[in-house]
């Protein structure tokens, strides 16, 4: 049986660039589009955005350079928003529905050429929503709903965006804000518990998980403010990490392939940082060009494990069998005083 593969992409905002980047690489070194050598892709906020494009044909160049060139329309402020709101977001959706039906078209999910799974959240009541096309092995809840709708929802973080209606369902958040801001677990029960029996072989299925980039902080809480500063970094943190741990623990010992890449950042940069997108382009391109992908999406004979950074795993923790992707460094002025090789000893 032919081997089948899941795309599972993290949320974080304008930082999807760097899965971006790795994808890009995939398409270069293996001469197909990225659409070729997944049948499932999953995807939370900006993961969902570029899992449906990816989904739909669209090449990971193109997606890149979608993002480069329109990461000012959807992350467009106007302050009287930020007033009218009493703060509770930055920027209104209806720019980045438009982008998105621009970028996506607007068919239902039951549609999809592939098998596709968006996560959100309900803000009514809290509940995890998780779009996927109708089959026979589910309750049939969201195949009919329209893609624009269901990656909006997925797309709208709390602070940043309003929340976004889909109809039928409610006004729905970034599925981030539970536990699904890296989705690869979700989409592992997806494919092995909710589609009809056989289609995905636990022992004969890859699952590529793509992060977005972390930043190591070093934290000594010391008063109230940044106590509670700490605390929210692990809520958003955490979650992201425990679902690799998951996918490790459950899935990885009855056969299954898992490979998650991440890159360590240099420098922390913000979900709606549009102006370092060149810095983002830079550190995606850097570690992508490390990736030997034909390696990756082949199940190795001695570990069912490739991991490439410490990828989310709980701070400071050193990742088992891992080959750290190293941040580049950022480019800095040299003296004029040095010598020319003193100046290529310190590029080293």
């Amino acid at each position: 049986m032919a081997r089948k593969r899941i795309l599972s992409i993290d949320g974080g905002g304008i930082r999807g660039i760097i899965p971006l980047c790795a994808l890009v690489e995939l398409e270069k070194q293996l001469k197909q589009p990225a659409r070729a050598f997944f049948s499932f892709m999953a995807g939370t906020s900006t993961g969902a955005i570029i899992s449906a494009g990816l989904a739909l044909g669209l090449s990971a160049e193109r997606c890149l350079q979608l993002y480069i060139e329109l990461g000012d329309r959807a992350f467009r402020r106007n302050p009287l928003d930020w007033v009218i709101s009493l703060g509770s977001f930055k920027y209104r959706m209806a720019p980045m529905v438009k982008l998105l039906k621009e970028f996506l078209g607007n068919p239902i999910l039951n549609e999809m050429p592939l098998d596709v799974m968006f996560t959100a959240m309900r803000v009514r009541d809290g509940k995890p929503f998780y779009f996927v096309k109708d089959n026979p092995a589910n309750e049939k809840l969201t195949g009919k709903l329209r893609l624009v709708d269901c990656v909006a929802a997925s797309a709208a973080a709390p602070t940043f965006f309003e929340p976004w209606t889909v109809p039928g369902i409610g006004a729905c958040v970034d599925g981030g804000v539970g536990i699904a801001g890296n989705p690869c677990y979700q989409a592992c029960v997806e494919a092995f518990d909710y589609m009809p029996a056989g289609k995905y072989p636990i022992a004969e299925t890859t699952v590529v998980s793509l992060g977005t980039g972390f930043f190591k902080t070093q934290y000594a809480p010391s008063n109230l403010i940044e106590w509670v500063q700490w605390i929210v970094g692990e809520l958003l943190d955490e979650p992201a990490a425990q679902q690799t741990q998951l996918v490790q623990r459950h899935y990885v010992p009855r056969g299954l392939h898992l490979v998650r890449l991440n890159v360590q950042m240099p420098q922390d940069i913000g979900m709606d940082d549009i102006g370092a997108i060149p810095r983002l382009v830079e550190i995606g391109t850097a570690a992508a060009a490390k990736l030997d992908w034909d390696k990756l999406l082949t199940a190795p004979d001695d570990t069912k494990v490739v991991e490439l950074t410490p990828a989310q795993l709980p701070r400071n923790a050193p990742a088992k069998n891992a080959l750290v992707i190293a941040p580049s460094k950022p480019r800095q002025p040299q003296p004029k005083s040095k010598s020319t090789s003193q100046k290529k000893r310190q590029r080293k």
